[in-house]
């Protein structure tokens, strides 16, 4: 299914330029956070405000109302513990990732004016590196032997206000969940979340 859901990301992103009415750059921050179940006990976690930097396309299907986004994001995602609990020690773990992604939006008001709309699609998440801070001081995430899994399947949904003046500019919020489980022990499992508000500028390709 993910070869499947890979493939598909990978022909729409190149079919999308023939067909795409504006292309997008983003940057913004999300505060990032983490479910931790850790021997069937709940482990409270403290969030972190990270950056995110991305590109995206916006393609109608047919009308300007319905449209389709696909997606290239790269953000940092963190989480520490400040208490011990069994074989836990307090530590900060902030991971860098990747995320191609595709989201059916539905479009409202004037195109030339103010508009808004609201999206929502899946993502594939592949994490690239990371840092641990714990006791032992700061130090490279080592993914295999820190049993990590780098990769796996989130959803986004998101909000915003789009204004032409002159320059296409759009404000947005968002949020994203994981379906994939971070860790790869048995005995635990990590899913992170974020929420985050972002903005850039919309080029039009003179379709």
């Amino acid at each position: 299914m993910r070869k499947s859901f890979l493939s598909l990301l990978a022909v729409l992103f190149l079919a999308a330029p023939l067909s795409a009415q504006y292309f997008g750059l983003r940057a913004g921050v999300n505060a990032t956070d983490a479910s931790i179940d850790f021997d069937n006990a709940e482990i409270e976690t403290d969030g972190e405000s990270n950056l995110m930097l991305g590109i995206f396309l916006d393609i109608p299907l047919g009308t300007d109302i319905i449209s389709i986004q696909p997606e290239l994001n790269y953000l940092n995602r963190g989480y520490s513990i400040d208490a011990s609990l069994g074989s836990i020690a307090s530590f900060e773990r902030t991971v860098s990732f990747v995320d191609l992604g595709a989201l059916v939006k539905l479009n409202f008001g004037r195109p030339e004016g103010i508009g808004f709309y609201v999206g929502a699609g899946p993502s594939f998440s592949y994490a690239v590196s990371g840092t641990v801070t714990d006791l032992n001081g700061e130090r490279d995430v080592d993914f295999d032997a820190d049993r990590i899994n780098r990769s796996g399947l989130e959803f986004t949904a998101v909000g915003g206000l789009t204004i032409d003046i002159g320059l296409k500019l759009f404000v947005e919020g968002r949020y994203n969940g994981s379906f994939t489980d971070q860790s790869d022990l048995d005995d635990s499992e990590i899913r992170q979340r974020y929420i985050g508000i972002n903005g850039g500028v919309l080029v039009p390709l003179g379709n």
